[in-house]
């Protein structure tokens, strides 16, 4: 991580961190003769003990940034929180201090939390951006513009956003008023809002976005994502912890499985489930014979590499659960479309594409109506026309169908 950014992230968390004391503290310990009380035997002021608390969570910081040289804010603010807490509880008890309100740990954990979520939604995070333009002399100046050749769209227009979307972070098509004319604006529009691809007019260097390709409202969707992840908490951490101990005792570790996923607009992530594989290697012929899906996909329900608990945890979707954490960290929604693998997106056919325009889900439309048809195309349809006609009623049909299914354990 360069130094500028690692500064940069680090302003964040020092915000974030003292933001959550100050409102534990207040809250904890609005009467100061109740703090004097209680911190009375480690004769410091509340001001000596915020500059050490700052101190030893800024050591922790660098050191974890330098060492570990992490990247992703969530990881660093994370294990940069935990070290720092597990750190001062190890002192307290160390120097038998007892008098540590357990309200203040819980609402800091609680503030502290809740920021680094809402941070995770609603911070910029176009780190890598890439715009396709019309205008060659454009993506001469600018790597982050890729040309294509308007005499040739839609083919080469078709060909640009096929390879881009499977490589990296497409954000979108530059407004080009001449070329736009000449091509046909409703063309265009047609061509880009069925790949899921945003138009930007560019003036004076700045991009401002003129079209948008999706019906999907992001700031109703992330409220509730926000909503069912605060509603359910301490069930989804309770169910967490208790099918890890499952995985381990039954199948050992590790205990969870991680696997690269384009997600939106084709940025890459890491998503996490429960693992339900043994380490057994098949050849490409073993696949193609136990593959029950056509063309992309692959799915098998005699899989010899499924776990004695793997079949379960498929069946009944459990092993989803944790992906929680791919929705806390804002890389995934609980409605959406799936998430493909790399390899998938390169074999994508140009009516694909739109599928990964949007932030993909744990469950979706063609998951509680198609889940078993074996037709790749129809789950595209399905997860388009969700696309097409969102709403937070169609989000909570699913929701409610996802919970239906699960019972009825269909999945596979």
């Amino acid at each position: 991580m360069a130094k500028s950014k690692r500064l940069n992230t680090y302003y964040i968390y020092f915000l974030i961190f003292n933001t959550s004391i100050a409102t534990s503290f207040f809250s904890s310990y609005s009467d100061i003769k109740i703090f004097i009380d209680n911190f009375d035997s480690i004769n410091l002021e509340i001001y000596q003990l915020l500059l050490i608390l700052n101190f030893i969570t800024a050591f922790f910081y660098f050191f974890i940034t330098y060492v570990f040289d992490l990247v992703d804010k969530f990881t660093i603010y994370t294990a940069v929180y935990s070290l720092t807490y597990a750190f001062l509880i190890f002192v307290m008890w160390s120097i038998k201090f007892i008098n540590l309100s357990r309200q203040f740990l819980l609402i800091n954990f609680l503030v502290f939390t809740i920021l680094i979520f809402v941070m995770a939604r609603f911070q910029n995070t176009e780190s890598n951006e890439r715009y396709i333009t019309f205008d060659k002399s454009l993506s001469l100046t600018d790597d982050k513009f890729i040309f294509s050749n308007y005499e040739k769209f839609p083919i080469d227009f078709f060909e640009t956003v096929s390879k881009e979307i499977s490589s990296s972070n497409l954000t979108g098509l530059i407004y080009d008023k001449e070329i736009f004319n000449r091509l046909g604006f409703e063309k265009i529009i047609e061509v880009t809002n069925f790949l899921g691809v945003n138009i930007y007019s560019m003036e004076d260097s700045k991009l401002n976005i003129i079209h948008k390709t999706s019906n999907l409202n992001n700031i109703l969707k992330n409220f509730l994502d926000i909503f069912i992840l605060l509603l359910f908490s301490p069930i989804f951490i309770a169910l967490l912890i208790f099918f890890s101990l499952l995985v381990f005792i039954i199948d050992g570790a590790p205990i969870f499985y991680s696997q690269t996923r384009v997600g939106l607009n084709g940025r890459f992530f890491k998503i996490f489930k429960f693992r339900t594989m043994k380490n057994l290697k098949l050849t490409k012929e073993e696949l193609d014979e136990i593959n029950e899906r056509d063309k992309i996909v692959f799915k098998s329900k005699n899989d010899p590499r499924v776990t004695r608990l793997g079949t379960f945890l498929r069946r009944s979707s459990v092993d989803e659960l944790p992906q929680l954490i791919n929705i806390f960290k804002n890389e995934m929604s609980f409605i959406g479309p799936r998430p493909p693998i790399p390899t998938e997106v390169l074999k994508y056919e140009p009516k694909h594409l739109k599928r990964v325009s949007v932030k993909p889900g744990i469950t979706g439309l063609w998951q509680v109506t198609l889940r078993q048809d074996n037709d790749f195309d129809r789950w595209v349809e399905k997860d388009i026309e969700y696309i097409e006609n969102w709403s937070l009623i169609l989000d909570l049909k699913i929701i409610f169908k996802t919970f239906r299914e699960i019972f009825k354990l269909t999945g596979d």
